[in-house]
């Protein structure tokens, strides 16, 4: 359902735009700021995500449309808009279009980098907020809470995403209201410290490897109705894959870490193997 804005809304929105120079220590004077947009088939949503982002957010705000391998207009489209376009040759997934766009943010020494979907859900209205919490607040990582308004969502994603924030309690003993939120910000601590790998479910590796050590901010957000096609995640490949996840980096990080303190060698190196990488 589409949720309109009210008046009190985007006066707050409006009161958070960061003006520079900015206070956080990890900012340039001139921060550089970049917008990725993962996109795969969305010639009817592209255009119009790119028409709603405020200009008045910063000068110095890049927007990089990352296209999956898109077999319909999607880059044709973005090529329309001031945007820096990086195709993929195939579809390699959204986890894997999100690290081509945060490698490349890296790679050219951005600041911060803002995540948002390009199906138009992620309402860009909401950036200035994200912006403000890294650029003001000394926060490295930002994650919108779509439940702190009126969220229409199926009963077994709910579900899913309700045990999603029991599960990272147990884990972190920090609480994340909505876990499977892919709109996001990453600070340049993060950008330059951390790689991720995940094609599929990046929003979760990230999660594994941001929550233990960064400082993290809940923005509340209001969701629009997707305009056109559909989502592609499946729940139960989803769960699956956050089991892998809590061995990986949970349980065998663990082990790792204790192997390395009794034998001075990592899980790795006695079993020869080298799947616990991080």
């Amino acid at each position: 359902m589409v949720i309109s804005e009210t008046e009190d809304l985007d006066k707050k929105i409006n009161s958070y735009l960061p003006s520079p120079p900015f206070t956080n220590k990890n900012l340039r004077k001139e921060s550089e700021i970049a917008l990725i947009l993962p996109a795969y088939n969305e010639e009817k949503n592209i255009g119009f995500v790119l028409s709603n982002i405020p200009s008045k957010i910063s000068q110095n705000l890049d927007i990089i449309v990352v296209n999956d391998g898109s077999s319909d207009r999607t880059a044709k489209i973005a090529e329309n808009y001031d945007t820096l376009l990086i195709n993929h040759r195939e579809n390699k997934g959204n986890g894997a279009a999100t690290i081509t766009g945060l490698n490349y943010c890296k790679e050219k020494d951005y600041d911060l980098a803002i995540i948002l979907d390009a199906d138009g859900q992620h309402d860009p209205n909401f950036i200035p907020l994200f912006i403000k919490a890294i650029s003001e607040e000394n926060i490295d990582f930002v994650i919108g809470n779509r439940f702190e308004y009126y969220y229409d969502m199926k009963p077994i994603k709910k579900i899913c995403s309700k045990l999603l924030t029991v599960f990272y309690f147990f884990v972190f003993r920090k609480i994340i209201s909505d876990p499977s939120n892919g709109y996001r910000a990453l600070s340049k601590t993060i950008l330059q410290n951390i790689s991720f790998k995940s094609s599929y479910s990046i929003t979760q590796e990230m999660l594994f490897k941001i929550l233990p050590k960064y400082k993290f901010k809940e923005i509340p957000i209001k969701l629009r109705s997707r305009r056109e096609g559909k989502s592609f995640i499946k729940i139960k490949k989803y769960l699956w894959i956050m089991i892998i996840f809590f061995l990986k980096f949970f349980v065998l990080a663990r082990l790792n870490s204790i192997t390395l303190k009794l034998f001075k060698k990592s899980l790795n190196d006695i079993l020869g193997i080298h799947y616990l990488e991080l």
